[in-house]
């Protein structure tokens, strides 16, 4: 028996079971209607157009066996047994079971990701977040030190406040889902303190680089797997360019940093859609056995002519080339992230 086995988790959308006796009678008295996720409905739809397929129906052995599968899955991501997959993490296996049936492969989802900034309106299916969280969790972590937490955002007047702090982007304010992704040694130092322990090494920039590539990594894999169900994703950098007020607006603690944000939403048809950025060659960014600079000139020059095509179709002025060095060219460039060393030592993160 594990430790989750043993101390039933709550959670806001579903409390500790009851006992079997009365687990029983609560089933025989409710229809089980309220359990219905639309996010199922979208899942299957994006898979068959309007057509039912039979194979998912709640009850169908073939409904059953792809559920039993995402439960075993997800109870070993959780490290608990299978009937206790749905406590470690809420209605993550029924979406998994659902999603099987996605014809888009995880290289497909990658390939054509493009930023989306419009969404309709309404909240997402409540699978989503778990789903997300779960999938985040699955992405690797240096020595399972998993240093970092994430902070969800759905209410208007904190999705206000953040976007005021992180940029003025619209979209943040119409975000139905914001997700903030923390780079978190406090959690570690609470437990040392508990323990008596020092753990002097938090305070250095190797365990700052690691929470932060952490929390990317996390991230990166929410966003994959928010894709593959349909919805659509961008990232927001604009977290770190207030990162004390940020953190005083979600009360993180000390020894936590705001990395990235990701909004989350269904894409609205209405909008015109985002095209594929084109992005660098691999001639540019891949090199064998040794960095090869020279190398990277040719493929660079027929990159940028692709690239002043694209911004020129998109309404904008300039190449990639330009773009760039004009974001780098100096502090101001960076608005406000050039405080960052000093905003981490505030923050409880001196980064020796």
């Amino acid at each position: 028996m594990t430790a989750i086995d043993a101390f039933p988790v709550t959670t806001p959308t579903e409390t500790a079971p009851a006992p079997p006796a009365r687990a029983a009678a609560r089933s025989a008295r409710a229809p089980r209607a309220h359990q219905h996720d639309p996010l199922h409905d979208a899942v299957r739809d994006e898979a068959h157009g309007s057509t039912h397929d039979p194979s998912l129906d709640h009850g169908s052995p073939e409904h059953a066996g792809r559920l039993a599968a995402a439960r075993a899955q997800v109870a070993a991501r959780y490290g608990v047994s299978p009937r206790r997959a749905d406590t470690a993490a809420p209605q993550v296996s029924a979406t998994v079971a659902a999603a099987a049936d996605l014809p888009r492969s995880v290289l497909d989802v990658q390939l054509g990701h493009r930023s989306v900034r419009r969404f309709l309106p309404g909240p997402l299916a409540p699978s989503v977040l778990p789903t997300l969280v779960a999938a985040a969790q699955s992405a690797p972590t240096t020595s399972n030190l998993q240093l970092w937490s994430v902070v969800a955002i759905t209410d208007t007047a904190r999705l206000a406040r953040v976007a005021e702090l992180s940029g003025q982007q619209e979209h943040v304010r119409d975000a139905p889902l914001l997700l903030v992704w923390v780079a978190d040694v406090a959690r570690v130092r609470t437990l040392a303190e508990r323990r008596n322990t020092a753990v002097h090494a938090t305070g250095y920039l190797e365990t700052t680089v690691t929470a932060y590539l952490d929390a990317a990594l996390a991230a990166q894999n929410a966003m994959v797997a928010a894709e593959s169900l349909g919805l659509g994703t961008v990232y927001l950098g604009g977290v770190r360019d207030r990162p004390e007020a940020l953190a005083a607006e979600l009360r993180l603690p000390r020894g936590t940093a705001p990395v990235v944000g990701l909004v989350v939403g269904r894409p609205d048809p209405a909008a015109r859609p985002g095209r594929v950025k084109p992005r660098l060659p691999q001639a540019v960014v891949l090199h064998h056995e040794t960095y090869d600079t020279a190398r990277q000139l040719r493929p660079l020059a027929a990159y940028e002519r692709r690239m002043t095509d694209f911004y020129r179709e998109e309404g904008m002025d300039g190449g990639w080339i330009g773009r760039t060095l004009t974001r780098l060219r100096g502090p101001g460039s960076l608005r406000g992230r050039e405080r960052l060393r000093s905003a981490l030592a505030t923050l409880g993160l001196p980064s020796w």
